[in-house]
């Protein structure tokens, strides 16, 4: 371990070369799957280089000398080095021409902000222009390569090993960093999952099995209480439980949901005034609640512990902080509590209820749920502890009701959920608060465990600026700019040896363009309902903020389109993982596939679902907006091949077309990859079958990755890159 100046001087991006260990070790590869991202030679001429971004040159250029000195010009080059730098041919210097046209392009216009990070991008972007190719110029100005062929080399190649999947150094180098510049760095999940025994019992110890809410009645009960609407004058919140609303029921599971539908839909919300610490404690008329059906989330709670206390339900009133998914990370914020919920003892288990949040007429309810603004989100009818504090934090711990206590800290470091987050059975996987911190090329990587029949969609929110004629820059009050990820999914075996596996998707963000903030939305919802890229039809499942600071290059991920009609394959591009490719490059297209609907393996309880990959039947699903040609008569083969093998097992076909409609089959390589070539902060052995050829790109334009359909001789489009 060298000193802290030493770390610091190293160049922390996957553009440049890693660090002294990787220098002297071929541990890790030059790209995800390979050692090879172009041609073996251009590697070789390249051997000698620093850094393939070079901010050297630029940082060496502002400074001056010590002691007032000057520092030493470079020698200018010879008389023959000029005539050969201006003997190039003439397509190199075409082929630079386009691409820093293409370059500046992407910048935008010039009425949109452009450079804000932390104010030293801002300063550089509008008092001294810098053109995105640049890093590239400087990079190939200290190797002697001034060509434009080199500079789109340099810039290709950093692309291509910015999206590379961080390793445990890296992210612990990013850690480090983090702490040395005082911002916490707290692995919430793993914290809160690792000292809980369970949610608290009526004696205060854990609960191993909790009761499932699977009541099929819950329709009813929800139909008849809603019909409740005349109601006496003066009636107290007894005589309502008592004598109204509960009245028709036994279950004491019916009785609170009847209070709950009641509470949420018929009494209006109001926005929470100022209030002290433990102002709970303060008599509340209810029965003007009752009347005016209008209340805060401290009234609406203290009218449902009155209408429990009256049906012989013990509740109480809990008073927190109620966090907002995709909020600042602020490990103060029960210093100012903003919300009150309920705490209900039912069948000998504590469980939580929340009203004010579930009520359609509450406005931040749209921020967690996309259910009807006619009715209660229901998720938050006596949902576990150890759920809903991921939202919601007591000021006092004990009303956390879970064994042991856990730290508020890590409860507010967890990412903001919503009620599909937990519907859907998602789970992160070494997640830490350093992610959503990045700095020059680093991107946020978030790793998701889901259930086999998911699947994941994700994109980047940030504010958007704009420049008035005199050059001042200023918040878009309803502007936002929005950025897609990269969501990819993946099977690992997480026990060695074992038919275990598990479906994770590897998403990776980065900003739009140099906001320094934004917030990062994850969509989950059942496979096969998205029939197009472009509108996100899953409900939003958690939201977590991004942090930049330094520079950030225009760069955009390989475009991910949905195939319903090729459903049977989980498909994951190893590389290239970036948009936009350079003409004339040499890239290795890799793809790892495995079966979604593996009928061989046996069911294994992992995480509270079955891990039984089940794909619904691919026939009933609509055609595919980006099928490259029609068959009239799909085929349907047998069920079982002549191998032995199902149909549902086999790999699919793959293949790249070219922007002129030439289609390249990609080769099956292996069966799965080493553990030293796979993801390295992912636990696990990473399955699947890996298809690769080794392509030089030589037409302008789009290039589609193919996939067959599962029952029908079709080609299906679903992946695009962009060769400039």
């Amino acid at each position: 371990m060298g000193s802290i100046r030493d770390r610091m001087a190293r160049p922390m991006t996957s553009a440049g070369l890693r660090n002294e260990q990787w220098e002297q070790s071929d541990a890790r590869p030059k790209t995800p799957n390979t050692a090879l991202s172009f041609h073996s030679s251009q590697f070789e001429s390249r051997a000698g280089a620093r850094s393939a971004v070079g901010w050297d040159e630029t940082s060496r250029a502002s400074i001056g000398g010590l002691g007032g000195f000057t520092t030493p010009k470079a020698k200018k080059p010879g008389f023959f080095k000029k005539l050969m730098d201006s003997a190039k041919t003439g397509a190199a210097s075409a082929r630079s021409t386009i691409s820093a046209n293409q370059t500046s392009s992407n910048a935008g216009s010039p009425t949109k902000m452009l450079g804000i990070a932390g104010g030293t991008a801002f300063n550089a972007r509008f008092q001294a222009p810098i053109q995105s190719d640049t890093f590239g110029r400087d990079a190939a100005r200290e190797m002697g390569l001034e060509s434009g062929a080199a500079s789109g080399y340099i810039l290709t190649r950093r692309d291509v090993n910015r999206s590379n999947t961080p390793g445990p150094s890296e992210r612990q180098e990013r850690a480090d960093r983090c702490m040395m510049l005082d911002q916490p760095v707290i692995c919430p999940v793993e914290e809160l999952y690792k000292s809980l025994q369970g949610d608290e019992d009526a004696d205060g110890h854990p609960v191993h099995h909790p009761f499932q809410l699977s009541n099929p009645s819950f329709s009813q009960v929800d139909k008849a209480t809603r019909f409740i609407t005349s109601l006496p004058s003066s009636i107290t919140a007894a005589t309502l439980a008592s004598g109204y609303v509960c009245r028709p029921y036994r279950s004491p599971v019916q009785r609170l949901r009847a209070i709950f539908i009641w509470c949420a839909e018929r009494i209006n919300w109001e926005e929470d005034y100022e209030v002290e610490r433990y102002s709970y404690n303060r008599p509340i008329d209810t029965r003007k609640i009752i009347q005016t059906k209008r209340g805060t989330s401290e009234e609406i709670s203290a009218l449902v512990v009155e209408m429990c206390t009256a049906i012989g339900v013990h509740a109480e009133m809990i008073q927190g902080y109620l966090k907002t998914p995709g909020e600042d990370l602020d490990l103060d914020a029960l210093a100012r509590p903003n919300h009150f919920w309920n705490a209900i003892l039912v069948d000998g288990e504590w469980r939580m209820l929340d009203a004010s949040l579930a009520s359609p007429t509450n406005p931040r309810r749209s921020l967690y749920s996309s259910v009807s603004t006619g009715i209660a989100e229901a998720w938050y009818f006596l949902a576990l502890p150890n759920e809903i504090c991921w939202t919601h934090v007591p000021l006092e711990d004990a009303q956390q009701h879970m064994v042991p206590s856990i730290s508020p800290d890590v409860l507010l470091s967890l990412p903001g959920t919503c009620p599909p987050f937990f519907r859907q059975g998602l789970s992160m996987h070494a997640y830490d608060t350093s992610v959503i911190r990045m700095e020059g090329l680093e991107m946020c990587t978030v790793v998701i465990n889901v259930p086999a029949d998911i699947e994941i969609v994700a994109e980047v929110e940030a504010r958007k600026y704009l420049r008035d004629q005199d050059g001042d820059v200023y918040e878009d009050a309803d502007g936002v700019t929005k950025k897609r990820c990269l969501a990819q999914p993946s099977w690992y075996r997480t026990v060695p040896n074992t038919e275990i596996m598990q479906k994770r998707y590897i998403i990776k963000a980065i900003l739009p363009g140099d906001e320094g903030i934004g917030t990062l939305k994850v969509y989950a919802g059942k496979k096969g309902l998205m029939v197009s890229s472009r509108d996100i039809v899953h409900p939003l499942a958690f939201s977590i903020p991004l942090y930049h600071s330094g520079e950030n290059p225009a760069y955009d991920f390989v475009m991910r389109h949905p195939t319903p009609h090729a459903t049977r394959q989980d498909l994951y591009v190893v590389q290239p993982q970036c948009w936009r490719l350079g003409v004339g490059e040499t890239y290795v297209f890799c793809v790892r596939q495995h079966t979604a609907s593996v009928v061989s393996t046996p069911a294994h309880e992992q995480s509270g679902f079955d891990l039984r990959p089940v794909s619904p039947n691919p026939m009933i699903r609509p055609a595919s907006a980006m099928s490259m040609t029609s068959s009239a008569a799909g085929s349907n083969p047998s069920e079982q091949a002549s191998n032995g093998v199902r149909v549902k097992d086999k790999p699919a076909k793959l293949a790249i077309q070219s922007p002129s409609g030439k289609i390249i089959r990609l080769n099956r390589k292996a069966e799965g990859l080493h553990q030293a070539m796979a993801t390295k902060d992912v636990d696990g052995e990473i399955l699947g079958s890996v298809w690769e050829t080794n392509l030089k790109v030589q037409e302008r334009g789009i290039w589609r990755g193919l996939v067959l359909a599962d029952r029908s001789a079709r080609w299906c489009v679903w992946a695009e890159w962009e060769c400039v």
